[in-house]
């Protein structure tokens, strides 16, 4: 019996190395197991590529999303380097702190400079777990683009200021972005502006009141107009462009990148499907399973992928939403899924996620193998 095990992280728990190690642990004894850790764009997606086409971790000096200096690293194999925006503007080096008017990406612009001061011609950058909303406008502003306001005084633009913005200059761009081929990784498709956008949907995750809410999205709106008269691309409604508070917008307009998803780029990278080849079963997970996990996703893209192999594939969540129906599992190509936590209470879960997930596991193995 070969299983395929291909989980993502379970978030504030297991890594997505600690979960396949675990459910490998539960199958030791039912033949072969090969693990594919995965993640989507977000937190793990160094580690994946690492694992995928190898090289090694570059460290550098790069500002945090307050403009406070910290080591940050990216992965540089050959040419081509991957940058993972949570290491220089995560969630994470804001902790008791959040607040989205405040924080600026300029550390990932710094990431990505770097990465080409290293030679690398082919970049991936990973949107996931960002705490800014500057819409990517630090970013830029770190690799030479130049803000103005009104009265033409330089202006180094964060969430709560993008309306403050007046001309955008690129003529002092870095000029080998042209000879870079840019591809942003993202785990949602959510637009720049709108009810599902950037600000609307996640600021308030990074410490945005509902006043700030509001007057940042009319700052968003005004930035996407000055893009458009600087760059001729109107990013307002691109798909993915919302990604990392509008960093995907940021990446597409500037620097010409391709806006792809995360999971299925970093399975292509492993040559997943070969994996695949003569497999019995696949087992994903995740810490929540929901309506999102299907849209483009890890969970969503492995079990795809499996379906297209002709591979049954099982699903091992933290949590399942009530959302996620017979119905919805099977139109995407998920066998049976299977809550792990045996609790509700946060402290309890993280304690005893390894546990809880070896359990569940085990009793798959059993399921599988009857």
């Amino acid at each position: 019996m070969k299983i395929v095990i291909a989980p993502d992280s379970f978030k504030g728990t297991l890594t997505a190395y600690e979960a396949a190690l675990t459910i490998a642990e539960a199958f030791t004894d039912a033949g072969e197991t090969v693990q594919f850790p995965v993640a989507d764009g977000g937190e793990g997606t160094l580690s994946c590529f690492r694992s995928a086409i190898g090289g090694n971790y570059v460290t550098t000096s790069v500002a945090n999303p307050y403009l406070e200096r910290i080591e940050a690293k990216f992965l540089l194999s050959g040419d081509t380097a991957v940058v993972e925006v949570a290491e220089a503007a995560g969630l994470t080096l804001v902790e008791g702190r959040k607040n989205a008017r405040l924080t600026s990406s300029f550390g990932v612009g710094e990431l990505i400079r770097s990465a080409m001061d290293c030679g690398a011609k082919r970049i991936f950058v990973a949107l996931g777990g960002s705490a800014t909303n500057d819409g990517g406008a630090g970013l830029a502003a770190a690799l030479g683009a130049k803000f103005t306001d009104a009265e033409g005084l330089p202006l180094l633009p964060t969430g709560g200021t993008l309306g403050d913005i007046e001309t955008i200059d690129l003529s002092q761009l870095d000029g080998r972005i042209g000879d870079v081929k840019f591809t942003a990784l993202c785990d949602v498709r959510s637009k720049l502006l709108g009810r599902d956008g950037a600000t609307y949907t996640f600021a308030p995750q990074k410490g945005a009141s509902v006043d700030d809410v509001e007057t940042m999205e009319q700052g968003m709106a005004s930035y996407a107009e000055k893009i458009y008269k600087a760059t001729g691309k109107d990013v307002k409604t691109l798909a993915g462009g919302g990604a990392a508070g509008g960093i995907g917008a940021a990446l597409a307009a500037y620097l010409n990148a391709e806006i792809a998803p995360g999971a299925e780029a970093v399975l292509n990278a492993m040559d997943f499907e070969r994996a695949l080849s003569g497999a019995d079963a696949v087992i994903t997970g995740e810490g929540r399973l929901d309506k999102q996990s299907f849209m483009g996703k890890v969970v969503g893209t492995v079990a795809a992928a499996a379906y297209r192999a002709g591979v049954k594939t099982y699903c091992l969540a933290g949590d399942i939403a009530a959302e996620v129906t017979d119905d919805m599992l099977a139109e995407n190509h998920i066998e049976l899924a299977v809550k792990c936590a045996s609790s509700d209470d946060w402290n309890r879960i993280k304690v005893s996620a390894h546990a809880d997930l070896y359990k569940v596991a085990c009793a798959l193995k059993a399921y599988l193998t009857e």
